[in-house]
């Protein structure tokens, strides 16, 4: 890749650029631009503190209104034209819009993550990117779509773990594929590795899954179940989300009944705490001169998210003591044998982030816990997808669901992925059980 074009730059995107930045050094023989679309220049490079070569070798893009540069590209063709990447690290807000870009210049998309909760989303259990696919199969390009880690790397696991077991035991009925994450940081202080208002606007939402054809909401926390993730050292309680894979799974495998995603850790403790104590309440209360709502009040008084440098004093000094990131997907299916007789099989897959310590010697010093496998999943899956995509445009033309790679790469590639995800302390696990 020449020239990559991202659209704000924050926590996630500073990770997945300096890892393309690696990715493309290593590669090839020439070395990537960037161009980084932001608000303000000064906070965005505070995120890249630990990669000044990155800064000297990008050009910033200063704009105080990104709708004003999505109604006239024009003054920015400049900055737009001839590139090979355009990428969301801003807002789902953002998707059809950049989406709108690549398809006038040509360049390939990818974003991070999707807008779940708008009506036309929740009928048709679609992602609005979906609707791009055609115009982009028309310029040759594809769109890369919820890269990350999860969802992103988890949809690649479980993708390629459905295709070996397709290509490998036809007679295998998949009856459900269950996804269990798990953020656990555990410090002298309160650290959230998201924003607060991201957690607590999904908590309004409500958790839903799918049975069937349907998709089912319930109340926030009930449902709960136990699950033991690899390097921790006790089961954790697991509380059922609404997340992208859900409809991502739903759409690519559309014959799996049962459809699940489970969260647990330190953040989600704290926030089911808030919630139960009815700290979460829209009720208006008087407080002070102005009528406020509890949830109002627990939103301003809540920490907002660290610097960069503070995270990385905060690692240093001691005050984060441990912290991990894991995912796993459990996908029950049933073997029947020349006999008529059938068994019930876990097949699993997962990863886990479990050195975080480490990246204090790393340009990543200053990531969370949860921003750093982000970034690098998303950068890693990228960058695999674009080197493909230029020897074979037809075959990876058009929307591409991460789920969808394994499909279209050697399995040659897919270890690849894996080794390079490996060698940035990302650990992959595989195994397969009776019931």
């Amino acid at each position: 890749m020449k020239k990559i074009v991202f659209f704000g730059l924050g926590a996630v995107g500073s990770i997945m650029a300096t890892c393309l930045a690696e990715l493309s050094e290593k590669n090839q023989s020439r070395k990537t631009k960037f161009i980084f679309i932001v608000r303000n220049k000064k906070e965005a490079e505070q995120y890249l503190f630990k990669s000044r070569d990155l800064i000297k070798e990008s050009n910033f893009v200063e704009v105080r209104d990104f709708a004003a540069l999505f109604a006239d590209s024009g003054e920015y063709a400049k900055e737009l034209s001839d590139s090979d990447i355009f990428i969301n690290a801003a807002t789902p807000e953002f998707n059809d819009e950049i989406l709108k870009l690549s398809v006038k210049f040509g360049a390939p998309y990818c974003d991070l993550a999707s807008d779940m909760y708008n009506e036309k989303t929740l009928q048709t259990l679609r992602f609005p990117q979906q609707d791009f696919s055609k115009k982009l199969k028309e310029k040759n390009i594809f769109g890369l779509i919820n890269a990350g880690i999860s969802p992103g790397v988890t949809n690649f696991l479980v993708g390629e773990k459905l295709l070996r077991l397709e290509k490998y035991n036809a007679s295998a009925k998949i009856e459900s594929v269950h996804l269990y994450l798990f953020e656990q940081i555990e410090s002298e202080q309160v650290i959230f590795s998201w924003a607060p208002k991201v957690a607590l606007d999904e908590l309004e939402q409500k958790p839903r899954y799918i049975q069937g054809d349907s998709l089912i909401t319930i109340e926030p926390f009930s449902n709960s179940t136990n699950h033991e993730f690899p390097h921790f050292k006790e089961p954790v309680a697991e509380y059922p989300i609404y997340q992208e894979e859900l409809l991502s799974f739903h759409n690519s495998f559309p014959d799996i009944q049962s459809l699940k995603i489970f969260s647990g850790g330190s953040e989600i403790e704290l926030i089911k705490n808030l919630f139960q104590l009815n700290l979460l309440s829209k009720n208006d209360i008087a407080c002070i001169a102005d009528n406020l709502s509890v949830e109002r009040i627990v939103r301003m008084v809540l920490p907002g998210l660290q610097s960069s440098r503070k995270i990385e004093e905060m690692n240093a000094s001691g005050v984060i003591k441990y912290a991990q990131f894991s995912a796993m997907a459990e996908i029950r299916l049933v073997l029947e044998n020349p006999k008529g007789k059938s068994a019930s099989i876990i097949e699993t897959t997962g990863l886990s982030f479990h050195r975080y310590k480490e990246l204090l010697k790393t340009p990543y010093s200053g990531a969370t816990y949860v921003s750093y496998p982000t970034g690098i999943g998303a950068a890693v899956l990228l960058f695999y997808t674009h080197q493909i995509w230029k020897n074979n445009k037809e075959l990876l033309s058009g929307i591409i669901k991460t789920e969808d790679l394994a499909s279209k790469m050697d399995i040659s590639v897919v270890d690849t992925i894996k080794r390079e995800m490996s060698s940035y302390m990302i650990d992959f696990v595989s195994h397969t059980h009776s019931l």
